[in-house]
């Protein structure tokens, strides 16, 4: 009786922190951030616009001079294509024909300058 109650209150205390890990992880400007390649892309909408964060894996910002992008997010059961051109320090930005949601589904493509190309799905 004494093992079966250690082991599902060990078995309780651990779920949370399973279901945390494996949660959507919001970035420094407080989008939800995704991992893609050696970066951390994070999307911010703020109605119509569409802000793309890029870091590094330690959290540094990348510069994004030449960089280029897309995202593709379904928006009222139709998707929306979003071009991405550089618009800061480390910020992609574009503008939808739509109200964004705030926690976008779908994916952002970036393209670097040397021609590769990285993929976060949201």
């Amino acid at each position: 009786m004494r093992l079966k109650t250690i082991v599902t209150v060990a078995a309780l205390l651990s779920a949370p922190s399973i279901v945390l890990a494996h949660g959507p992880k919001v970035g420094a400007n407080g989008g939800v951030q995704a991992d893609a390649g050696s970066f951390h892309v994070e999307v911010v909408p703020k109605g119509t616009t569409l802000q793309v964060f890029l870091n590094d894996h330690s959290d540094k910002p990348v510069t994004t001079d030449g960089f280029k992008g897309t995202a593709i997010f379904v928006i009222d059961g139709k998707p929306q294509r979003i071009s991405l051109t550089p618009a800061g320090e480390n910020r992609l930005s574009g503008t939808s024909s739509l109200n964004l949601p705030a926690n976008p589904k779908g994916v952002v493509q970036i393209t670097t300058p040397p021609g590769s190309t990285i993929q976060a799905k949201f």
